[in-house]
């Protein structure tokens, strides 16, 4: 009988190598959570993720491979090299991804940052935490790799724990990986050796000489633990007075205490300064502005197309709306009252026409009430909702990021409104509750007569707010005469397109119609190939959905708006361009509606998601993007 290949000692070999995979899993996750913080910024959440779960299984396998396990004499210095790796990596994650970036590929650019910053990263670390186990030969590579890729998916989920962990909002990623990078060499320290052999020479006797030199030296020696405490404390103090601030992150420190102006233009004249940097909910939200030019160069700036004279607000790399302000802001008459910001600088029009488009909903004639109450979800700039209550409606808000609102109340002249009117909470939420107030027997709550649905964000759009489940809740809300209005950004005539209209159709009762934001008239061609914001205006009333004209007391002051809300019946799509692919969409397999149960949304976003990310890239300079 052959002798058995297994024994208890290759049991508690392969236990004790799972629980060095498991304890992987923390420093791997702090690496995971500050990288991603640290790039989705410049990259957008997609195009980031895309290929991250594939380098970093790489990073974790490239430990056990061939050569580099025979480097044998670099694991002395394994704890040196990691923390080396993780004091470089908030500049180098920065820089590169800059680099990256600026050649406007979101397929290519991702994937050169994740192999020369993330993948040395992650090997260094994973080098001082896994060691190779003596287990039978068959399973010895296999079993090493293994056990470390295990520690992947639980290291994802404790990054995913920590964005949510508002007490990590303050904390920048630099801090955090300096912090470990001197840990890590600390740790290196407390594991060397400090003990120096002593030569042993052939038996002689000492000379008196010899044996006083002797007798000195061992008074001056110094023992091991001094040696290290010496050395630790050596090295912290170095490394915290004198390197600590050189090896910071160049982007700004959030929150950001005042506003920061950039000392020079760019190259291409553009002038920028950040009025507020912030962590929160769903990612870093800044707010920045193209800055006024002295008036002598206005004219070159306004020839050479320059922008200027802007203030924008992002959530990482997703513009959630604008507006011009200084020589841009303009009004139709110099009797218009001006929108103002909380310290009373004057703002102008929306850099974005979809969201003036939006207040269409004001134009609805087929419905037999005028509208008092109107539900926002999505804030943005508060475009819509500013001019909302600027037209005397009550207005309820729903926003799942407090610092959105922030800095909507304080840059964008939101005004304030009654604190139990805004609601910082997920949407789904928020809507699923009221729908069991409605229930209740003598539960009296508001009806809103208009309701604007937009979530889009970083190149896509919270699937779960789209499904008919949450839109039945939300329907809930709303009056028997109100109009719902739904935002969706991407290309007019497809999947996405089509599956949103037929779950509202079905959701609200058919009563549909669906406009673009484009200045221009657009071909089926441009419907079909052009990344653009459509909105769709569903009414829960019986009769036709018709709009009333646009007067001058409804534009306030706007020359958007004028164009905008003057010109809403040519915007209009032909919704059976839409309906014509209902077909395809069932001999593909696509659902009829969107449901929590079947919700291809988010998938075909991904795509989407890249467009979404070179048409910023184009629309805006780089620069606007790389300081935050």
């Amino acid at each position: 009988m052959s002798e058995n290949l297994w024994s208890p000692g290759d049991s508690q070999s392969l236990l004790k190598a799972s629980l060095t995979g498991l304890s992987l899993s923390f420093p791997l996750s702090l690496v995971l959570f500050t990288y991603e913080r640290a790039v989705i910024p410049i990259y957008a959440s997609i195009p980031t993720k895309l290929y991250l779960p594939h380098f970093t299984l790489l990073a974790l396998a490239i430990p056990h491979l061939s050569p580099f396990i025979y480097l044998r004499k670099l694991s002395q210095w394994k704890w040196y090299i990691a923390g080396l790796a993780l004091a470089l990596a908030p500049n180098a994650t920065y820089w590169v991804a800059i680099w990256t970036a600026r050649w406007k590929d979101p397929y290519l650019g991702p994937a050169i940052l994740h192999a020369v910053v993330l993948v040395p990263l992650v090997s260094a670390v994973a080098k001082c935490v896994i060691s190779h186990i003596a287990v039978p030969k068959f399973t010895h590579s296999v079993m090493n790799i293994i056990t470390s890729f295990a520690s992947y998916p639980i290291a994802s989920y404790i990054a995913n724990m920590l964005e949510r962990q508002s007490r990590l909002f303050d904390v920048s990623n630099s801090q955090i990986l300096l912090v470990l990078s001197a840990f890590t060499v600390s740790y290196g320290i407390v594991q060397t050796d400090f003990v120096q052999p002593q030569a042993v020479k052939p038996s002689s006797k000492p000379t008196k000489g010899q044996k006083k030199r002797s007798s000195s030296s061992a008074l001056l020696s110094i023992s091991p633990i001094w040696k290290k405490l010496s050395a630790l404390a050596c090295f912290n103090l170095f490394f915290f007075l004198s390197f600590y601030p050189i090896l910071h992150s160049p982007v700004l420190p959030d929150p950001l205490k005042v506003p920061l102006a950039l000392p020079k233009p760019t190259a291409e004249g553009v002038r920028i300064q950040i009025l507020s940097s912030v962590q929160s909910t769903t990612g870093l939200i800044v707010v920045g502005e193209a800055m006024t030019p002295p008036k002598k160069d206005l004219d070159a700036y306004e020839k050479a197309g320059t922008i200027h004279s802007v203030r924008y607000l992002r959530a990482a790399h997703s513009l959630l709306g604008g507006v011009w302000f200084g020589p841009r802001a303009m009004s139709l008459t110099e009797n218009d009252k001006p929108l103002k910001d909380s310290i009373g600088v004057v703002l102008g029009d929306s850099i974005y026409g979809t969201f003036v488009l939006q207040e269409a909903a004001r134009l609805v004639n087929s419905t037999h009430k005028a509208p008092e109450n109107a539900l926002i979800i999505g804030l943005g700039t508060g475009i819509a909702a500013t001019a909302l209550h600027r037209h005397n409606l009550n207005i309820s808000i729903v926003e799942i990021d407090p610092a959105v609102y922030n800095a909507a109340r304080k840059f964008f002249g939101l005004p304030n409104l009654d604190p139990g009117n805004v609601f910082l909470e997920d949407a789904r939420g928020w809507a699923a509750r009221k729908h069991a107030d409605f229930h209740k027997t003598g539960n009296e709550s508001i009806l809103y007569d208009i309701v604007i649905h937009d979530c889009f964000s970083g190149g896509g759009v919270p699937q779960q707010l789209f499904s008919m489940e949450f839109l039945e809740d939300l329907k809930s809300v709303i009056h028997p005469e109100g109009v719902i209005v739904v935002n969706f950004a991407g290309y007019v005539i497809s999947e996405p397109s089509r599956l949103i209209l037929r779950t509202l159709e079905r959701t609200v009762g058919g009563k549909c119609k669906a406009f673009f934001d484009s200045m221009t008239s657009l071909t089926e061609e441009q419907l079909r190939d052009d990344f653009l914001n459509i909105v769709f205006f569903c009414s829960l009333s019986s009769e036709p959905l018709t709009f009333r004209p646009a007067y001058m007391q409804d534009l306030l002051g706007s020359p958007l708006r004028r164009q905008m809300l003057g010109t809403l019946h040519s915007r209009e799509i032909d919704l059976s361009l839409l309906r014509e692919g209902d077909e395809q969409d069932k001999a593909n397999g696509l659902p009829d509606v969107i449901t929590d149960r079947s919700n291809p949304l988010g998938k075909m976003q991904e795509q989407k998601a890249h467009r979404h990310w070179e048409l910023m890239r184009d629309v805006l300079p780089n620069v606007i993007w790389e300081t935050y």
